[in-house]
């Protein structure tokens, strides 16, 4: 397909899927970003190039600072007493071009990690595993036990169509679950591994992109998840917030 015949069948369906809410890549077909994604580097070499280029957290005037208990209630833990854990989305913010806002399925996560080989985290990476983490402080002392439990990491590799007719490629990596245990580990100055998805894996275990549904998601979605966004987009689902 001729860059002109690309162009009009990316605008086609990105009217098409305004028209059912869902997201869609900037100047490509699905099926060209698909593609782009599924041609990504190894795992091992991605991982070298992120520990090489770490993000200088000094220099984006950034410090990690835990997020506080609300009236003295953990909130990881009383998401957790809901039994609701297969239902709970991850955030994270800045991804693909640095402007998009995800909420990753912990469901969907853990079936492409399952049975994946841990990997230990570089100083560089752990840190960054951490940085990008939304972290309760109260939450630290509940799970000492588990801090040896292996994390989930999703690594991006996203194409865009700059307007040159360049193509662009983002690679970048967020926590998926393990967040407390990692900054655990890192306080104590502790090794911490995780398991880690390719980015075609990171790709279908989004469940949102800027509060739309994502084409690439692996499961199939509710009749009710047009009022779920509804409810993000408001902040009533947030990190560790379980879908009501």
């Amino acid at each position: 397909m001729r860059r002109k015949e690309r162009e009009r069948e990316a605008r086609r369906q990105t009217y098409l899927a305004s028209q059912q809410n869902y997201w869609t890549p900037n100047g490509m077909t699905l099926e060209d970003y698909l593609k782009t994604v599924e041609q990504h580097s190894p795992i091992a070499e991605i991982l070298e190039y992120l520990e090489k280029h770490p993000r200088d957290w000094q220099i984006d005037g950034e410090e990690f600072e835990f997020a506080d208990s609300k009236d003295g209630v953990c909130q990881k833990c009383a998401v957790r007493e809901l039994g609701q854990e297969r239902a709970e989305l991850k955030v994270a913010t800045n991804c693909f071009n640095g402007s998009t806002e995800v909420q990753f399925s912990r469901y969907a996560a853990e079936h492409f990690a399952k049975d994946k080989q841990p990997i230990t985290l570089t100083p560089n990476l752990h840190r960054d595993f951490v940085y990008q983490s939304w972290v309760e402080a109260a939450h630290l002392e509940h799970i000492k036990q588990h801090r040896d439990e292996s994390g989930i990491m999703a690594v991006f590799a996203h194409p865009e169509m700059e307007e040159d007719g360049k193509l662009s490629l983002a690679l970048s990596m967020r926590p998926v679950d393990g967040s407390h245990r990692a900054a655990l580990t890192y306080r104590e100055g502790r090794p911490f591994a995780v398991r880690v998805m390719t980015p075609v894996e990171t790709l279908k275990s989004i469940f949102s992109i800027n509060n739309k549904k994502n084409p690439f998601f692996a499961l199939k979605y509710s009749p009710e998840v047009d009022d779920v966004l509804e409810q993000m987009a408001r902040g009533e689902v947030g990190p560790h917030v379980p879908l009501k």
